[in-house]
């Protein structure tokens, strides 16, 4: 059984943000997380996930210069980082 199935979306996406900020220390923002959820969710689910995320204060954002435009790219904020870390964990097992 594919573990991540039983996520919500909203966790479908905070874990896929973990991993690219925390695993693979990349930086990652809204275009660049649709291509990686790319037949997995469509990019609307991904954009009202991505703002519950930062209305439960799991993520935040930074603008930054990223391929040359400016973007705001995610990261998982202190106090969820132990909790999407553990659901990261579990579900790459």
């Amino acid at each position: 059984m594919d573990k991540e199935k039983v996520l919500s979306n909203d966790f479908k996406v905070c874990r896929k943000i973990y991993e690219y900020s925390k695993v693979r220390s990349e930086k990652i923002w809204f275009s660049k997380l649709v291509e990686a959820m790319s037949g997995e969710l469509s990019p609307s689910t991904i954009s009202k996930c991505v703002d519950r995320l930062f209305d439960l204060g799991m993520i935040d954002g930074d603008w930054e210069k990223a391929d040359g435009r400016w973007t705001r790219t995610f990261n998982i904020t202190g106090e969820a980082e132990g909790f999407v870390k553990s659901l990261y964990d579990v579900t790459s097992a």
